[in-house]
Protein backbone atom coordinates (compact mmCIF):
# COMPACT_ATOMS: atom_id res chain seq x y z
CA UNK A 1 0.00 0.00 0.00
CA UNK A 2 1.36 3.37 -0.94
CA UNK A 3 1.06 6.56 1.06
CA UNK A 4 -1.30 7.83 -1.66
CA UNK A 5 -3.63 4.81 -1.24
CA UNK A 6 -3.69 5.28 2.53
CA UNK A 7 -4.39 8.98 2.16
CA UNK A 8 -7.32 8.27 -0.16
CA UNK A 9 -8.73 5.65 2.20
CA UNK A 10 -8.49 8.04 5.13
CA UNK A 11 -10.22 10.76 3.15
CA UNK A 12 -12.99 8.37 2.10
CA UNK A 13 -13.55 7.22 5.71
CA UNK A 14 -13.53 10.82 6.98
CA UNK A 15 -16.15 11.79 4.38
CA UNK A 16 -18.33 8.85 5.43
CA UNK A 17 -18.04 9.90 9.09
CA UNK A 18 -18.88 13.48 8.20
CA UNK A 19 -21.98 12.35 6.32
CA UNK A 20 -22.99 10.13 9.24
CA UNK A 21 -22.58 13.04 11.67
CA UNK A 22 -24.76 15.27 9.48
CA UNK A 23 -27.47 12.58 9.40
CA UNK A 24 -27.23 12.19 13.18
CA UNK A 25 -27.64 15.93 13.73
CA UNK A 26 -30.69 15.90 11.46
CA UNK A 27 -32.10 12.90 13.34
CA UNK A 28 -31.64 14.69 16.67
CA UNK A 29 -33.39 17.78 15.30
CA UNK A 30 -36.33 15.69 14.08
CA UNK A 31 -36.39 13.82 17.40
CA UNK A 32 -36.95 17.08 19.29
CA UNK A 33 -40.02 17.77 17.17
CA UNK A 34 -41.46 14.34 18.00
CA UNK A 35 -40.80 14.87 21.72
CA UNK A 36 -42.72 18.15 21.64
CA UNK A 37 -45.62 16.60 19.76
CA UNK A 38 -45.82 13.57 22.05
CA UNK A 39 -45.91 15.76 25.15
CA UNK A 40 -48.60 17.89 23.51
CA UNK A 41 -50.69 14.81 22.63
CA UNK A 42 -50.38 13.37 26.14
CA UNK A 43 -51.34 16.72 27.66
CA UNK A 44 -54.38 16.87 25.38
CA UNK A 45 -55.50 13.46 26.64
CA UNK A 46 -55.12 14.59 30.25
CA UNK A 47 -57.26 17.68 29.78
CA UNK A 48 -59.93 15.88 27.77
CA UNK A 49 -59.02 17.30 24.37
CA UNK A 50 -58.77 15.31 21.15
CA UNK A 51 -55.10 14.46 20.42
CA UNK A 52 -55.79 13.14 16.91
CA UNK A 53 -54.21 16.05 15.03
CA UNK A 54 -51.08 15.95 17.21
CA UNK A 55 -50.82 12.18 16.81
CA UNK A 56 -51.13 12.41 13.02
CA UNK A 57 -48.46 15.11 12.91
CA UNK A 58 -46.31 12.96 15.17
CA UNK A 59 -46.75 9.93 12.86
CA UNK A 60 -45.61 12.03 9.93
CA UNK A 61 -42.63 13.34 11.91
CA UNK A 62 -41.68 9.78 12.91
CA UNK A 63 -41.79 8.66 9.28
CA UNK A 64 -39.53 11.59 8.40
CA UNK A 65 -37.14 10.67 11.21
CA UNK A 66 -36.93 7.05 10.12
CA UNK A 67 -35.85 8.21 6.66
CA UNK A 68 -32.58 9.53 8.13
CA UNK A 69 -32.07 6.56 10.48
CA UNK A 70 -31.00 3.96 7.95
CA UNK A 71 -27.66 3.55 9.71
CA UNK A 72 -28.03 1.55 12.97
CA UNK A 73 -25.63 3.96 14.73
CA UNK A 74 -28.14 6.76 14.19
CA UNK A 75 -31.19 4.63 14.98
CA UNK A 76 -29.70 3.57 18.32
CA UNK A 77 -28.39 6.97 19.46
CA UNK A 78 -29.85 8.28 22.72
CA UNK A 79 -32.01 11.16 21.43
CA UNK A 80 -33.60 8.99 18.73
CA UNK A 81 -34.38 6.19 21.19
CA UNK A 82 -35.76 8.70 23.72
CA UNK A 83 -38.11 10.22 21.17
CA UNK A 84 -39.22 6.77 20.01
CA UNK A 85 -40.04 5.90 23.62
CA UNK A 86 -42.11 9.08 24.03
CA UNK A 87 -43.79 8.49 20.68
CA UNK A 88 -44.77 4.97 21.76
CA UNK A 89 -46.01 6.25 25.09
CA UNK A 90 -48.37 8.73 23.40
CA UNK A 91 -49.65 6.23 20.82
CA UNK A 92 -50.09 3.40 23.32
CA UNK A 93 -51.72 5.67 25.90
CA UNK A 94 -54.26 6.80 23.29
CA UNK A 95 -55.03 3.17 22.48
CA UNK A 96 -55.40 2.28 26.17
CA UNK A 97 -57.75 5.12 27.07
CA UNK A 98 -59.86 4.71 23.92
CA UNK A 99 -59.98 0.90 24.27
CA UNK A 100 -58.44 0.51 20.81
CA UNK A 101 -55.93 -2.09 19.63
CA UNK A 102 -52.37 -1.27 20.65
CA UNK A 103 -50.06 -1.05 17.62
CA UNK A 104 -46.92 -3.17 17.82
CA UNK A 105 -43.36 -1.91 17.46
CA UNK A 106 -43.11 -3.07 13.85
CA UNK A 107 -46.19 -1.16 12.70
CA UNK A 108 -44.86 1.96 14.44
CA UNK A 109 -41.40 1.51 12.92
CA UNK A 110 -39.63 1.70 16.28
CA UNK A 111 -37.22 -0.55 18.12
CA UNK A 112 -38.66 -3.20 20.46
CA UNK A 113 -36.88 -1.61 23.43
CA UNK A 114 -38.38 1.83 22.73
CA UNK A 115 -41.83 0.27 22.43
CA UNK A 116 -41.49 -1.64 25.71
CA UNK A 117 -40.16 1.41 27.57
CA UNK A 118 -43.00 3.54 26.17
CA UNK A 119 -45.49 0.91 27.30
CA UNK A 120 -44.01 0.93 30.81
CA UNK A 121 -44.21 4.73 30.99
CA UNK A 122 -47.94 4.63 30.27
CA UNK A 123 -48.59 3.44 33.81
CA UNK A 124 -47.62 6.81 35.30
CA UNK A 125 -49.88 8.61 32.82
CA UNK A 126 -52.73 6.23 33.64
CA UNK A 127 -52.29 7.06 37.34
CA UNK A 128 -52.60 10.77 36.56
CA UNK A 129 -55.84 10.08 34.70
CA UNK A 130 -57.24 7.96 37.53
CA UNK A 131 -56.34 10.70 40.01
CA UNK A 132 -58.09 13.30 37.84
CA UNK A 133 -61.21 11.15 37.89
CA UNK A 134 -61.08 10.92 41.69
CA UNK A 135 -60.30 14.61 42.09
CA UNK A 136 -63.21 15.72 39.90
CA UNK A 137 -65.65 13.11 41.27
CA UNK A 138 -65.81 11.26 37.96
CA UNK A 139 -65.84 7.89 39.67
CA UNK A 140 -66.96 5.97 36.59
CA UNK A 141 -63.95 7.23 34.67
CA UNK A 142 -61.62 6.55 37.62
CA UNK A 143 -62.90 2.98 37.89
CA UNK A 144 -62.66 2.31 34.15
CA UNK A 145 -59.14 3.76 33.88
CA UNK A 146 -58.01 1.91 37.00
CA UNK A 147 -59.18 -1.36 35.44
CA UNK A 148 -57.14 -0.58 32.31
CA UNK A 149 -54.20 0.38 34.51
CA UNK A 150 -54.38 -2.96 36.35
CA UNK A 151 -54.21 -4.87 33.05
CA UNK A 152 -51.30 -2.70 31.92
CA UNK A 153 -49.53 -3.26 35.23
CA UNK A 154 -49.87 -7.05 34.94
CA UNK A 155 -48.38 -6.90 31.44
CA UNK A 156 -45.49 -4.68 32.53
CA UNK A 157 -44.68 -6.87 35.51
CA UNK A 158 -44.60 -9.99 33.30
CA UNK A 159 -41.69 -8.62 31.24
CA UNK A 160 -38.34 -10.33 31.63
CA UNK A 161 -35.79 -8.37 29.61
CA UNK A 162 -32.07 -8.26 30.48
CA UNK A 163 -30.93 -4.83 31.69
CA UNK A 164 -28.29 -4.81 28.96
CA UNK A 165 -31.09 -4.78 26.37
CA UNK A 166 -33.40 -2.22 28.02
CA UNK A 167 -33.78 -0.83 31.57
CA UNK A 168 -37.14 -2.54 32.06
CA UNK A 169 -36.47 -3.68 35.63
CA UNK A 170 -36.08 -0.07 36.79
CA UNK A 171 -39.38 0.77 35.06
CA UNK A 172 -41.01 -2.21 36.79
CA UNK A 173 -39.84 -0.98 40.19
CA UNK A 174 -41.34 2.45 39.48
CA UNK A 175 -44.54 0.84 38.16
CA UNK A 176 -44.91 -1.20 41.35
CA UNK A 177 -44.80 1.97 43.45
CA UNK A 178 -47.20 3.78 41.12
CA UNK A 179 -49.69 0.91 41.25
CA UNK A 180 -49.47 0.59 45.04
CA UNK A 181 -50.21 4.32 45.48
CA UNK A 182 -53.09 4.18 43.01
CA UNK A 183 -54.62 1.11 44.70
CA UNK A 184 -54.38 2.93 48.01
CA UNK A 185 -56.09 6.01 46.56
CA UNK A 186 -58.86 3.87 45.05
CA UNK A 187 -59.33 2.06 48.37
CA UNK A 188 -59.53 5.36 50.26
CA UNK A 189 -62.15 6.60 47.78
CA UNK A 190 -64.14 3.39 48.28
CA UNK A 191 -63.89 3.57 52.09
CA UNK A 192 -65.05 7.17 52.04
CA UNK A 193 -68.12 6.12 50.07
CA UNK A 194 -67.11 7.86 46.85
CA UNK A 195 -66.73 4.57 44.96
CA UNK A 196 -69.32 1.79 45.05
Amino acid sequence: MTAMDLSQQIEKAAEAMSSLEADKEEAVRRSRSILRLSKKAIHAMHVGEDPTADLKEMDSAMESLLNVCENPAILMCGPVQDCMCEYCEAVILRALVSDSPIPDHESLGVTPSAWLLGLCDCEGEMRRMVMSGLMYDDMESARRLFSVMERLHAAVMSLDVPDAMAPIRRKQDAARGIMDKTRSDMLNAKLSGRLD
